[in-house]
């Protein structure tokens, strides 16, 4: 809270409006998410659908109607359904963004008015206080005490002062003290978007999911450029007729890239940050979604979260025999001497008696803002200086034990404990005299909030460890913790990990609970630290002493209430300023991240499978092993609509906890062991045949349908060879057996669409026979890994 002048005209509305027209306006809208234009491109013209339509060009050529209808409706119909579905989705987030912005303060017309930040024009003339990030460049016009932060330009994270008609830049936010400046450069002339490695706020930053999805992407990319040629090539020396020959490209295409699945994760994400949306938490990044269901460890300070941040002086206690008037006098002029008023300054104000002003109020000469390093502020007078902070930096132990006694007794019972004094002499160079003298012990309360209990039993349920980090006293953090519930089993103070190396603090920040009395920079090691000991961190915090710790956090979540940089930072913003609302968002991330990882599975198993049975035809010189319309229609019935009803939470799949052994192994095994059974049941049913390839495509048509379903009912956590899985989930397993019926009855109902003659008996036993072992050997090597974790091994360093 700082009290702005009143003698600040700024802007008449006729000024901005020919400032507007002369484009000196802040219309300049950053990158704060993918654009249109990227969503149309990374849905339509990938390179994939690129090459996939240019066959779709030949095969319309050649009148193969059946071909183009099946191959090309599902990836048209996929392209076309994500890229409106995910424009509607950065629709509504923007949508919320806008609601949760905040307006910029500024004068205009003799008044100070908040107005959206792309309504700022050339010379308005803005405040500034503690947290406020600039959005313009300007000149100061006033500063009391203005220490900026502009670590996010230069790189260099020591407070730089401001004095008047010093420059300052959008981009940095301001940690002390209070300013007033002009606007001289707005939109994209200003600093923040002038710099290259700045000016692109949004940066694609990859899950760990969407990492996996684009390697696989790109590999298949690189096979298929590599092969396609070779499979033309091939079907022109074995005179293949052309409709073939692009048959056969078409299948290896729409195979060997696993189609929407990177688009499908971006899409999951959106929706799930919409979703979450309505716990009252905004996802600034989507990406933040996967983020919540990794984060094993959760790291909060104690104020705002464990309490409600309304803090009430109960007690101001006299030392050296001041009387308590005395006492409100010198906290009257020291508070009503502040650049700026912080929630602590301010509790203390308002106990304060008003009593009408003489004129004769010193003057104040200079200030030392107060901060999480220093732990003090003062406020200096030409005979005298008073300051307020941590009893344990102003109080010497040593000639005033009794009264850093009586403060530690009173922190013990959770009360926050501040100490008021005076020095008769300047303050040299920042540093407290020897002539402190102590004055009073000011005691203030905050109270716990009603539903923490309910909240941290939450998190516990779901293995998030809880560490708070409080710049408060040992004791009173203690207290706070423990009667909010959660069990300390060590604790730290910030002196005592600052002596600490590397690799002890690493051990602290593990077995620790709780650390008092840190400091910015200790928060932010604290972080690091946990981050190498292999835990996926978490950080909540609200003002500009969180920001290292955000930045450092692999999650940054922030209170709506919280400075401006403290939000701009995040990648979630709790709107009601509470973490009751985070359990709830954080199941929600893991509920997304399952449906993202059996999309997965059920995608590349499909696609594994039939690009190993397309080269072991190959190698074996036998015509490809199925049609365009085939295996177009068997993945619509198996993978499509399966995955679809996953995707809207009508069917939740059975939970993966490891990406590689839960999602990557099952593809792998599954991929293998069916692409060999299925290459064999080729061959025979090839030359069982008299060497009638229908026959032969028609029985591995078949064969996929079968497998496709054992996969998606694997995916929902059935096992055929558990028949407790298969009550437990029946309504999966009828759904799946109806899905099957459907889509091998059509082929028989249609055949000439399909190419597809139905099978005679004994290709139908072959079929079954296979299947059957297929699901044999699935089932055991899914239990026995021994094999692919030697294969593993194989890549260890």
């Amino acid at each position: 809270m700082a009290s702005h002048p009143s003698t600040y005209t700024g802007l008449t509305a006729a000024q901005v409006t020919e400032r507007v027209q002369r484009g000196e306006s802040n219309a300049f809208k950053a990158r704060v998410g993918r654009s249109y234009w990227e969503i149309v491109r990374d849905n339509i013209l990938n390179i994939f659908n690129i090459v996939f339509f240019l066959l779709m060009i030949v095969v319309f050529a050649l009148q193969d109607y059946s071909t183009a209808i099946f191959a090309g409706f599902s990836v048209v119909t996929n392209s076309v359904l994500g890229m409106f579905q995910e424009i509607s989705a950065k629709r509504k987030l923007d949508q919320l963004a806008a609601l949760a912005a905040k307006d910029i303060l500024v004068w205009r017309d003799g008044k100070l008015v908040g107005i959206p930040i792309h309504d700022i024009v050339k010379d308005d003339i803005i405040p500034i206080e503690p947290g406020d990030r600039l959005v313009v460049d300007g000149k100061i016009l006033e500063s009391d005490s203005l220490e900026m932060d502009e670590s996010q330009l230069t790189g260099e994270s020591d407070a730089v002062f401001k004095e008047m008609d010093s420059e300052v830049h959008s981009g940095s936010f301001c940690i002390a003290g209070t300013g007033v400046m002009v606007v001289t450069r707005v939109g994209k002339n200003s600093t923040i978007n002038n710099l290259s490695t700045i000016a692109k706020v949004y940066k694609n930053i990859l899950t760990p999911t969407q990492k996996r999805l684009a390697a696989v992407v790109q590999v298949a990319l690189i096979i298929m450029l590599i092969v396609l040629p070779m499979l033309g090539i091939a079907g022109y020396l074995a005179d293949l007729t052309t409709l073939e020959i692009v048959r056969s490209l078409v299948v290896f295409v729409s195979s060997i890239v696993p189609q929407g699945l990177v688009l499908t994760a971006i899409l999951s994400l959106t929706i799930g940050a919409i979703s979450i949306s309505r716990f009252q938490t905004l996802i600034q990044r989507v990406n933040a979604v996967e983020s919540m269901a990794n984060v094993t460890v959760l790291c909060f300070d104690k104020t705002g979260t464990l309490t409600r941040n309304i803090l009430t002086v109960s007690e101001i206690i006299p030392l050296g025999g001041r009387t308590l008037p005395q006492l409100q006098d010198n906290l009257r002029l020291y508070t009503g001497s502040l650049s700026y008023k912080n929630r602590t300054a301010a509790a203390i104000a308002d106990v304060l008696p008003i009593v009408s002003s003489n004129g004769s109020t010193p003057t104040k000469l200079h200030e030392i803002p107060f901060n999480s390093s220093r732990k003090w502020g003062a406020v200096g007078f030409a005979n005298e200086t008073f300051i307020l902070g941590a009893p344990e930096r102003i109080i010497d132990a040593k000639t005033n034990a009794t009264t850093a006694i009586q403060a530690k007794t009173l922190a013990e019972q959770g009360l926050r404990v501040l100490a008021f004094a005076r020095s008769a002499q300047p303050l040299v160079d920042g540093q407290l005299g020897e002539d402190t003298e102590a004055l009073a012990l000011i005691v203030l309360t905050d109270q716990i909030r009603p539903d923490i209990q309910e909240t941290l039993d939450a998190f516990k349920a779901q293995n998030v460890a809880l560490k708070v980090i409080s710049g408060d006293n040992l004791e009173t953090v203690s207290s706070i913790a423990s009667a909010s519930g959660m069990q300390i089993r060590k604790a730290y103070t910030g002196d005592q990990l600052q002596k600490m190396n590397d690799a002890e603090l690493r051990g602290a920040v593990v077995n620790a609970d709780l650390f008092a009395r840190i400091e910015p920079e200790t928060k932010r090691r604290i972080i690091a630290a946990l981050k190498q000991e292999g835990q996926y961190v978490a950080m909540v915090g609200d003002g500009v002493n969180d920001v290292p710790a955000l930045k450092e956090a692999h999650l940054a979540i922030a209170m709506n209430d919280g400075a401006q940089i403290a939000k701009d930072v995040a990648e979630i913003v709790l709107l009601n300023n509470a973490m009751s609302t985070l359990p709830k968002a954080f199941l929600e991330g893991k509920e997304i991240t399952q449906t993202i990882f059996s999309s997965i599975k059920l995608f590349l198993a499909k696609n594994f499978y039939t690009i190993v049975l397309i080269f072991f035809v190959g190698f074996m010189a036998l015509p490809f092993p199925t049609s365009p319309a085939q295996i177009s229609w068997v993945t619509l019935g198996t993978v499509n609509i399966p995955a679809t009803l996953i995707a809207f939470k009508i069917l939740r799949p059975k939970h993966m906890a490891k990406f590689r052994r839960d999602v990557l192994e099952y593809v792998i095994i599954s991929g293998m062991i069916s692409a060999v059974v299925m290459a064999l049941m080729y061959v025979v049913a090839y030359y069982g045949s008299d060497e009638n390839v229908d026959i032969a495509r028609s029985a591995i048509t078949l064969f996929i349908t079968l497998f496709g379903t054992l996969i998606f009912w694997n995916v929902s956590g059935i096992e055929m060879f558990e028949p407790r899985t298969l009550r437990e989930h029946w309504r999966i397993v009828l759904l799946g057996i109806v899905l099957t019926a459907l889509t091998m009855v059509v082929p028989f109902i249609v055949p000439s669409f399909f190419a597809f003659i139905p099978p005679p008996p004994l290709i139908w036993a072959l079929v079954i026979s296979t299947f059957l072992l297929t699901a044999t050997l699935l089932h055991v090597f899914t239990r026995d890994r021994r094999i692919i974790e030697q294969l593993w091994e194989l890549f260890q360093p």
